[in-house]
């Protein structure tokens, strides 16, 4: 497969972010306090910023919200296609490298619970 261009994977991270936001229990159970999410993609040098708060995850964007990013994905194009549609898990896409995540020990096992 070659590197996913920036509407794909724009695309792919929307329906995650979709996916997530439709388990807002989940949501809130996992992350209670409001969370900024960046996902740098360096293959294509672009970074998406979702927010999380009240069990509610928005829909990615190229413009940061205010505040810091709490949480950052560092994913390649395809990697994140991968992940998205189910070929790769986000364990075994952590654990070989494929996902770096920036966070807290306590906000990476969050973030693990929903993905």
């Amino acid at each position: 497969m070659g590197v996913a261009n920036k509407a794909e994977v724009e695309r792919q991270l929307g329906v995650l972010m979709s996916r997530l936001d439709g388990n807002e229990a989940n949501v809130r159970s996992a992350i209670p306090t409001r969370k900024v999410l960046r996902c740098h993609v360096a293959d294509l040098g672009a970074d998406w910023y979702s927010v999380v708060e009240n069990g509610h995850v928005s829909q990615p964007s190229e413009a940061p919200p205010n505040g810091r990013a709490d949480i950052t994905l560092r994913v390649g194009s395809d990697d994140l296609v991968d992940l998205v549609e189910g070929r790769i898990s986000f364990l075994s896409a952590f654990t070989s490298g494929k996902v770096k995540v920036d966070a807290s020990i306590v906000d990476l096992l969050r973030l693990r619970s929903l993905l």
